[in-house]
């Protein structure tokens, strides 16, 4: 029975655990979010202090201008065409990174088909902004003239306004996705260092099940495998799920590069079985309030034998009646 369907009380509830750090240094000026709240994609999490970046924005424009002066030559119109390319660059990015994480959920069966070609509309739309931008900058570029255009000192002087502007934008950090901002320990005038993580963040649109079973109940185990779970934090309530995929392999204490090997010295008859992860996913909607590291009791129906298939299903009912005393 235990390799026809196979079960486990070894599981547990997986996010993506996303370690939010600024690209840019300074001090927090605002913290938008609060501990453990929920937040859509896009909005604010927290805020650095944009003055020194705003300064060295006006900078590279009074640089730009000098240097335009200098040529004989208005840059106005490259500075606002250099800005919408900023723009668009940015807007880009973020839908392209929100399509990313659409598509995985429609393979994994999250969201229908309809979801993904709307993102891919939208990354398509922003694609074309960029380019409408682009070519709008090297308009107005050709309006200064090749020998204007092509001095070293306008391209640097264009380059150091491109990354001003692109610093200043890199001081409001927002959400990568819908989530849930956790364990949060950040506070106005609090200074933060680049690339060094700031909050966590969990991604509440990749949740799927780790469940460890024996080694000897893989053998009819697949992807696509129905199953049946029920979660300690909704006692009395069991869940469809299904089996995305069956892990390969698992860390065995190898013996270092240098130095002995290690080796266990394990008595008796029977040792303990070596149990191998496996990732369920939900076969219809996710209940609200599912928790990451929330534990869960497992039955997967791995072959179409109605008695124990019949049994499996009694048995993971009766542990849903038990969550109530448990």
């Amino acid at each position: 029975m235990e390799r026809r369907t196979p079960s486990t009380a070894q599981a547990r509830v997986q996010a993506y655990v996303i370690s939010m750090a600024p690209e840019v240094p300074g001090r927090v000026a605002e913290v938008a979010a609060a501990d453990n709240s929920l937040v859509a994609a896009g909005r604010l999490l927290f805020r650095i202090d944009a003055r020194p970046y705003e300064i060295a924005v006006e900078q590279a424009e009074a640089r730009l201008a000098g240097v335009g002066q200098s040529l004989g030559a208005s840059v106005s119109s490259i500075d606002a065409a250099q800005a919408r390319v900023v723009d668009a660059l940015a807007n880009r990015d973020n839908i392209r990174q929100q399509a990313g994480r659409v598509m995985q959920l429609v393979q994994r069966g999250v969201y229908p088909q309809a979801r993904y070609d709307e993102a891919r509309a939208g990354l398509d739309r922003s694609e074309a902004a960029v380019a409408a931008a682009e070519a709008e900058l090297e308009r107005a570029r050709r309006e200064l003239g090749s020998a204007e255009a092509d001095n070293p000192q306008m391209r640097e002087a264009l380059a150091a306004l491109e990354r001003a502007r692109l610093d200043l934008s890199r001081t409001r950090v927002l959400a990568p996705a819908d989530g849930v901002v956790t364990n949060l320990q950040l506070a106005p005038g609090q200074y933060v260092a680049a690339g060094h993580a700031a909050l966590t963040f969990l991604d509440a649109g990749t949740i799927w099940l780790n469940a460890e079973f024996k080694e000897n109940s893989l053998e009819y185990l697949r992807a696509g495998n129905r199953a049946e779970v029920v979660f300690d934090t909704f006692p009395g309530r069991v869940f469809p799920m299904r089996v995305e995929s069956v892990g390969w392999g698992v860390a065995s204490g190898a013996a270092p590069a240098a130095g002995l090997p290690t080796v266990r010295n394990d008595t008796g008859w029977v040792r303990e079985a070596q149990r191998f992860p496996v990732r369920l996913v939900f076969a219809g909607e996710r209940p609200r309030g599912i928790r990451h590291g929330s534990q869960a009791h497992v039955v997967v129906y791995a072959r179409d034998n109605p008695v124990v298939n019949a049994l499996g299903r009694l048995w993971i009912r009766l542990v849903a009646v038990l969550t109530y005393v448990s």
